[in-house]
């Protein structure tokens, strides 16, 4: 670990007190991930009833267009809001476990200025290419989709930062509910009010629909940030904290984006290449695999900011610790899941659309969830490299890994189909989540996977942890 470390232990030694007091115990830790676990549990499930319910009332063809703006207005949005919901994540317990809270406050009002002019910018970007008609030449709706898409990516970016801001300060519950819940219900209740009423939906009105109810959704999370951010004794930043802000937003802003951004491009590979129909198919099997990494994705929303506090206040063997227990949690779950898919796999399909339930997209359901319970088996390590220094050794392995596992999905989608893009989308998470742990054993000599909670036990890990730290 090279950003700062050092030239800090003596400051973390005076403020132990404070970073102390901001770590969670085991037990406390697994309460929070249990509880954040069962949130994302109830907001997987809302979400596939989310696009069941949307899939009701629109056609085969509607339902591929607005999946696909879906897949692209999320695709924009991770972009979008310039990696700030990390941003804040990183630093907001690293400030306020020193004790220094007008320092945090200050970060919190530069990351949502930051986060806003992101936003802002990309969703007028969006607009813009809807006026463009070389690109939508065969979509009649694409200037209205393109608009569509604009408000969703920003509602979408605006509330992955308001929970990120949240979950940094351990407001947990109140940081996710908005999106993962609230949102996905109303969503939910107004389409089936709309069903029953027998009304028929196109892919604009119900990509609307869904941008608008967010809005609407996280309009407390937004009022109450900016009540406490302009009320609190905000302190400017010094120069070093302002530039070690713009280095590690960069870092930050490619490795937030690049993984999330690849379930989408290949949703949007699809639809190029094999049409919206198909799209629809793989926007589904891809939803539904999230279930994989449902129980890794709750523990992270409370790991992330106990990651931060604990590395930076000296104590990576707690990191060590709780790291590897998520690993090892998240992954009984994810083969729970992944048996499901291969005994259930068609029946799940077919909730969405009887043509959607074929031995090809059960094998693509399988697939994705093979890939992503390796994924899972390897810990929280995007989380661990963006809170620890190492998001620039991270984006370097994304970048390489993303690059060629798109090129080599666009060729096997073309030749082979779905199964084609199943194979090379499982194994760019495969390669990239490999590369991650191997990086973290080297720079910091923590092993996230659930071999590093074998070696903790035989009592390997702290000696590999002390030789990090000289």
């Amino acid at each position: 670990m090279k950003d700062n470390t050092g030239n800090r232990e003596a400051a973390q030694g005076a403020a132990a007190s404070p970073a102390t007091n901001m770590r969670m115990s085991i037990t406390a830790l697994a309460k929070s991930g249990a509880v954040a676990g069962i949130i994302k549990l109830a907001s997987a499930g809302l979400s596939f009833l989310m696009f069941v319910a949307v899939a009701m009332v629109t056609d085969e063809r509607e339902f591929g267009l607005y999946s696909a703006t879906y897949a692209g207005a999320s695709l924009v949005s991770f972009f979008a809001s310039v990696g700030q919901q990390s941003t804040v994540l990183r630093f907001w317990p690293q400030y306020a476990g020193l004790g220094d809270l007008a320092s945090a406050h200050g970060l919190m009002a530069r990351a949502i200025l930051v986060a806003l002019a992101g936003l802002i910018g990309t969703s007028l970007i969006i607009i813009v290419v809807g006026f463009l008609p070389f690109i939508g030449r065969g979509t009649p709706e694409w200037l209205p989709l393109c608009v569509a898409a604009a408000v969703l990516s920003f509602s979408l970016g605006w509330s992955e930062f308001t929970s990120g801001a949240f979950r940094a300060k351990n407001a947990l519950i109140s940081g996710l509910l908005p999106r993962d819940i609230i949102w996905r219900a109303a969503t939910i209740a107004a389409v089936v009010v709309l069903h029953f009423m027998h009304v028929k939906m196109d892919a604009v009105t119900a990509t609307y629909l869904t941008a608008l109810l967010l809005i609407l959704s996280v309009v407390p999370q937004t009022i109450i940030l900016a009540r406490d951010t302009m009320r609190a004794d905000r302190g400017g930043l010094t120069e070093g904290q302002k530039q070690e802000f713009k280095t590690v937003t960069l870092g930050l802003w490619g490795v937030t984006s690049l993984p999330p951004a690849l379930g989408q491009v290949s949703t949007l590979l699809v639809a190029m290449i094999l049409g919206p129909e198909a799209a629809g198919a793989i926007f589904v099997a891809d939803r539904t695999t999230r279930f994989v990494t449902l129980a890794l994705n709750g523990l992270n929303q409370a790991l992330a900011p106990q990651i931060s506090a604990a590395f930076y206040s000296g104590d990576r063997a707690h990191v060590q610790r709780i790291t590897s227990l998520a690993a090892l949690g998240g992954s009984a779950i994810a083969l729970c899941v992944l048996a499901t898919f291969w005994i259930f796999g068609s029946f799940i399909l077919s909730i969405f659309n009887p043509a959607y339930a074929t031995p090809t997209m059960r094998a693509t359901l399988v697939i994705f969830g093979i890939g992503a319970t390796f994924g899972t088996a390897c810990g929280p390590i995007e989380v661990l490299l963006q809170l620890t220094g190492l998001q620039h050794a991270l984006f370097k392995v994304l970048v390489i890994v993303n690059v060629v596992g798109l090129c080599v999905t666009a060729v096997a989608t073309y030749y082979l189909g779905p199964i084609g893009a199943a194979l090379s989308i499982a194994g760019t998470v495969i390669a990239w989540t490999a590369f991650g742990v191997s990086i973290a054993r080297r720079r910091i000599g923590i092993n996230p996977s659930i071999l590093g909670l074998s070696l903790d036990r035989i009592g390997l890990v702290p000696h590999v942890l002390m030789r990090g730290r000289t």
